[in-house]
């Protein structure tokens, strides 16, 4: 796979591994707490009766068709298998990955079918694992075999459905545990949390407002300390209170809006091309692909890629960045545990650098070609903006997208035209060469706010607020 792993590469590994970020909160900033709580379940897991727990139909499926498929089943065990044995990698105290095997996989899912995105407190350790399949999957999907296995069109039919079926749970009145105090979201560190991401404000003032403040909730005096919230998914689609995210100067045509609540990515990028190589080193975004060969791609050649990333914290509901009609929307099938093969375990150790620690977070431009997906293209009023396509980008465990409207709407800028379900993490507005932009609503291309590398993306950038300026339209003479 790679050279020999020296004895100073390897402690640059650990270093990386236990303290890089992970944007938007997903997963804990300290790969610490994910070894932790990977061992945990697979602890409880290894040391239930004799007796194999009931596995859900689904996953009795899923690991037949795996285990009698001619490729699937050795890319399945190999995945496993191709995880280097050296520290963090194996960090459990057997000198093994904490899930060792597909058929260990298959048990820790049929776990996380029943438990919610939650808050943990493991030896003074505070974390939330946002999305649990994915910490599961953390190291396997790093691996070649695990890279064929995730982009394999059946695999992903597969996890379409068991994604499903935890979503079911997470609307369920049992998911609302997880908001519970002392260790839940509503517990001091999860609130504390959720108040300073919801007070952050790009490059503004930060506000200091409570949670009822902020948010619109059932029963703010819930003796049941849930705040009125019936299950995990009513909180994670929740409302801003109105006045809470004001449009600037709502008639001024020339100014765009960002769409979400989020943070920038990285400064626009421009010119973009038809076709581009997405899954290289540089990760170019690629219009055929992104679009999923939608015949408007042509109309973006040479225009202007804005892609931003959500808060397992935050707000989840999409906004009409622009005014303008809707001439088309659809959601687009894809994959949900793909990352970019450069950042992964391939190839990867030979230049001294080490893997996503929580995948595919530094693969954000890759997966805008091939997660699971939801296309909305707004032809805006104002001419000089012309066509824009927003694209919500479903990733890992978080995959559910809701359009409100229908093909043929009328959006006023500001209003809500859909949401992400269970999670949401990137988008990407896309805009066509008519539109000429000056970033007035992001950090300017030389703040140190900006990453230097997608390889090391930190959590210093916050959020900007939806419906807060992102961008003017330079007036054609």
């Amino acid at each position: 796979m790679a050279s020999p792993i020296t004895p100073a590469l390897r402690a640059k590994i650990n270093d990386d591994m236990f303290h890089q970020h992970r944007l938007g909160y997903w997963l804990p900033k300290d790969r610490r707490i994910i070894v932790a709580w990977t061992k945990q379940l697979m602890e409880r897991i290894r040391q239930a009766p004799k007796d194999p727990p009931q596995l859900d139909p689904l996953l009795v499926q899923f690991q037949e068709f795996i285990e009698g498929h001619a490729v699937l089943g050795p890319l399945s065990n190999d995945m496993f298998a191709e995880v280097p044995n050296v520290a963090p990698y194996n960090e459990d105290p057997e000198g093994n990955q904490e899930v060792r095997s597909f058929g260990q996989m298959i048990l820790a899912f049929n776990a996380l079918l029943r438990i919610g995105p939650s808050w943990n407190d493991i030896a003074n350790q505070i974390g939330l694992i946002g999305c649990p399949f994915n910490a599961v999957l953390d190291w396997p999907m790093a691996t070649a075999s695990g890279y064929m296995f995730f982009l394999w069109p059946e695999v992903n039919q597969y996890l379409q459905k068991i994604l499903a079926e935890w979503e079911g749970f997470l609307k369920s009145p049992a998911s609302s545990s997880v908001l519970l105090p002392p260790q839940g979201w509503f517990g001091t560190h999860g609130m504390t949390a959720l108040v300073t991401k919801g007070n952050q404000n790009g490059l503004g003032t930060k506000s200091a407002l409570t949670f009822p403040e902020l948010y619109q909730c059932p029963d703010p005096n819930d003796g049941d300390c849930k705040y009125g919230f019936q299950c995990w998914e009513d909180f994670f689609v929740r409302k801003f209170n109105d006045g809470i995210r004001p449009l600037p100067n709502p008639d001024d045509e020339t100014i765009i809006v960002h769409a979400c609540e989020s943070a920038p990515l990285q400064y626009p990028v421009s010119p973009v091309q038809l076709s581009d190589n997405f899954q290289g080193k540089n990760q170019n975004y690629s219009l055929i692909n992104m679009l999923d060969q939608d015949p408007l791609a042509s109309k973006f050649v040479g225009g202007t890629v804005y892609q931003a990333f959500l808060s397992c914290l935050g707000y989840h509901q999409w906004h009409a960045p622009v005014s303008g009609t809707i001439v088309a929307q659809r959601p687009v099938a894809g994959t949900y545990y793909s990352q970019n093969l450069y950042q992964s375990f391939f190839g990867h150790f030979e230049d001294g650098r080490t893997p996503d620690p929580a995948a595919p977070t530094w693969s954000q431009p890759y997966i805008a070609s091939v997660a699971a997906r939801g296309l909305i293209f707004i032809q805006a009023d104002y001419t000089n903006i012309g066509l824009i396509c927003f694209m919500a980008i479903g990733m890992t465990d978080t995959s559910g997208v809701e359009f409100d409207k229908p093909i043929g709407y009328h959006l006023t800028k500001g209003e809500v035209m859909g949401r992400f379900h269970f999670g949401g993490s990137t988008y990407c507005l896309i805009f066509g060469p008519q539109a000429k932009l000056q970033w007035t609503g992001i950090p300017a291309p030389n703040d140190p706010l900006w990453p230097t590398s997608l390889d090391a993306p930190e959590d210093n950038m916050p959020d900007f607020h939806v419906n807060s300026e992102l961008a003017r339209v330079v007036k054609s003479k």
